[in-house]
């Protein structure tokens, strides 16, 4: 929950001050001074619209996503002759993208490496190596069957011809698939993409998606996409600042602004590669984007994995 609104959404100011005091929370009390390697899974649309209607899904595939990265880790510490080895995340569930599209996709903080006991018997952290684009590909090969075996178990694979979440609320479903498609769904622009604003826009509207280079943890199949190129050291302020990263809001009051003609531009996080640097949003338009954002209630966006699991009971705040 956020402070002084109490509200589960987009308040730029409560939502500032939820990500301050959880990164520093993180950083005093439950990482270790040990290197820790980002995770970012994106999810195909189809996939994405059905984790954010159900939440128990979203668990679900955070813990396919860990215990791939984990097996990954043992299977190297294996062949060091280390036993027993145990490594920890911290999985948080981000629902925005950066036009303030519904992309629910998951950022994982992993320990880049294990723990061991050590014949003293004391636990010991052994750095694992950095891994390879073939690394990430087998990890994302081991995830992307799993996550799609769950949704088929919960009738919610691409086959299924019902939607149990356009059955239950079906104004809402509209505004949340139409969001995922990255188009508005009412009034006289439904169908269409907001405005787009910048220098060179229209110059390249499609522009395809570079290949995944040999040198880079990253690899993309069949609409699931695994980067892990983001490490940072046991060092107190460079965790803070990637947990403040993953605990973002979706969006601050400095990136908004109102037109002369009435419009909500937003500015975004990072150009686009056709030129775009802002987007505009007739009112209700940009109030479509924001409901969808919306977690249901009583979920929790921030999981814990592993070693750290233990500590995610004393967190009982939630995110």
């Amino acid at each position: 929950m956020a402070f002084s609104c109490k509200g589960r959404g987009f308040c730029p100011s409560c939502g500032g001050r939820r990500m301050t005091e959880r990164a520093a929370h993180l950083v005093d009390h439950v990482w270790p001074e040990v290197p820790i390697r980002q995770g970012v899974l994106t999810l195909p649309p189809r996939v994405r619209y059905a984790l954010a209607w159900r939440h128990d899904l979203c668990t679900a595939v955070a813990g396919v996503l860990f215990r791939a990265a984990e097996r990954h880790l043992r299977t190297w510490a294996q062949s060091r002759g280390l036993g027993q080895a145990r490594s920890g995340a911290i999985i948080v569930v981000q629902r925005f993208g950066g036009a303030l599209n519904l992309n629910v996709h998951l950022h994982a903080l992993v320990l880049d490496g294990v723990f061991a006991r050590a014949g003293d018997g004391r636990l010991r952290f052994h750095r694992a190596p950095t891994p390879t684009a073939a690394d990430v590909a087998d990890v994302l090969a081991t995830i992307a069957p799993q996550v799609r075996a769950r949704l088929a178990r919960a009738g919610l694979d691409d086959d299924a011809g019902a939607d149990a979440c356009a059955d239950a609320e079906p104004g809402l479903a509209g505004l949340a698939a139409a969001s995922v498609q990255g188009v508005l769904a009412l009034g006289g622009v439904a169908g269409r993409r907001p405005q787009r604003l910048g220098h060179g826009v229209g110059r390249t509207q499609d522009v395809a998606c570079p290949a995944a280079s040999p040198d880079r943890p990253h690899a993309r199949w069949e609409g699931f996409d695994l980067h892990a190129g983001v490490v940072v050291p046991g060092h107190r302020a460079r965790q803070e600042r990637l947990c403040r990263y993953v605990l973002r809001p979706p969006v601050t009051g400095e990136r908004l602004s109102v037109a002369a003609d009435g419009q909500v531009v937003l500015r975004l996080r990072h150009p686009w590669a056709d030129g775009t640097t802002h987007a505009a949003f007739a009112p209700t338009a940009f109030l479509e984007r924001l409901a969808v954002l919306v977690p249901r209630p009583r979920v929790n966006l921030l999981l814990y994995h592993g070693v750290l699991a233990a500590l995610g009971g004393l967190d009982a705040a939630g995110v």
